[in-house]
């Protein structure tokens, strides 16, 4: 009899050290979940975060705004969690936007971006974004909208293929990582505010080893998805006389050395649809003029990036088997700029 209620006792006891464990856990109606965060800073001035966080009103998900200041984010953070009525919890943010005159800041914005990667409370898979106007209007716009979720933001970057060609998403971890590449840099996705629409996608910032030196349209951006073999499914081009939508694209390249100068023969093979033209107009003008489009729009970009020794095709990945990695470090300031490119359209009617 002793020993079974000695038995009884140390289960009791181990019972309570394991129901230990789960002091601190907060249902999950006792959390408030943020999905976009916004970060500006001007000048000298503190930091402001701004937070997107989604509540329940009527059985319809609107959002609420809350915005901090101080001399870092990670203050800020803490702030609006020692003052908010609820447990906020950072690990469900999908998007970063950032104003634009602190992503121009070299220095800030590469602290920003390693302080967000190595942070345990914000996921390393979340988006990017840079946007020129006040956070407070970005994110406050979607409750602007009549019927808008408040996921609203972060669906903007994920419409999936065949309907938004041109637009893309970067995370924190890809940001990160091309500080340190040798042979690719990287484009970060440009909003503002729309007037009908949540956002407005306005192109891209070109990211140089942490540096944004050139901004881009959205026509240009639409290239440097083809060129990581993205579908053009669904992109409209108005050709003046005509309109046409692709409904389906491919590329193919090709590598070589000539007098230790790069060359890439690229062919970019589309088909396609017409949507409208004018009387007289024949499949063959048509084809033919879209296919000098395009050409002359990627050699505008390639011209551009070159002058700024900026590779946001990410050729030089494709020249890693001929190269040493002495010789890839140098990529970017010696062989990029002789870097020649035979880009060539071929366009065919569906």
């Amino acid at each position: 009899m002793k020993n079974n209620k000695t038995f009884t006792l140390l289960i009791i006891i181990m019972s309570t050290i394991f129901l230990c464990g789960c002091w601190d856990i907060k249902d999950i109606n006792k959390r408030s979940l943020p999905l976009v965060m916004g970060i500006s800073k001007e000048a000298e001035e503190e930091y402001k975060l701004t937070l997107q966080i989604p509540i329940l009103e009527n059985e319809n998900q609107i959002s609420k705004v809350v915005t901090g200041k101080g001399n870092t984010v990670a203050s800020i953070l803490g702030q609006i969690r020692t003052n908010s009525e609820d447990a906020v919890d950072y690990t469900q943010i999908r998007l970063i936007v950032i104003q634009s005159n602190l992503a121009h800041s070299e220095k800030e914005f590469k602290e920003l971006i390693k302080f967000l990667m190595v942070s345990k409370e914000i996921p390393s898979r979340a988006l990017v974004a840079i946007t020129d106007e006040s956070i407070e209007k970005v994110l406050a716009n979607i409750n602007d909208k009549l019927g808008v979720q408040a996921t609203s933001i972060y669906d903007f970057f994920n419409k999936g293929g065949g309907w938004a060609p041109e637009m893309f998403s970067i995370p924190i971890w890809e940001v990160y990582r091309s500080a340190f590449l040798f042979t690719k840099d990287i484009a970060i996705p440009v909003v503002r505010s729309g007037k009908d629409t949540v956002l407005v996608f306005e192109g891209s910032d070109i990211l140089k080893k942490g540096n944004i030196i050139e901004r881009i349209s959205p026509h240009e951006t639409q290239l440097i998805n083809v060129f990581q073999n993205k579908n053009e499914k669904g992109k409209i081009e108005s050709l003046g006389f005509a309109s046409i939508m692709v409904t389906n694209s491919s590329i193919q390249n090709k590598t070589s050395m000539k007098n230790n100068k790069p060359v890439l023969s690229s062919d970019l093979k589309l088909k396609m649809y017409i949507l409208e033209r004018e009387e007289g107009i024949t499949d063959n003008r048509i084809r033919r003029e879209l296919e000098m489009l395009i050409e002359k729009r990627f050699y505008n970009i390639l011209k551009k990036t070159q002058e700024r020794n900026a590779d946001i095709f990410g050729f030089g990945q494709q020249f890693q088997h001929m190269l040493s990695y002495n010789e890839l470090k140098d990529w970017r300031n010696v062989y990029y700029p002789n870097l020649k490119v035979n880009f060539k359209v071929h366009a065919n009617m569906e």
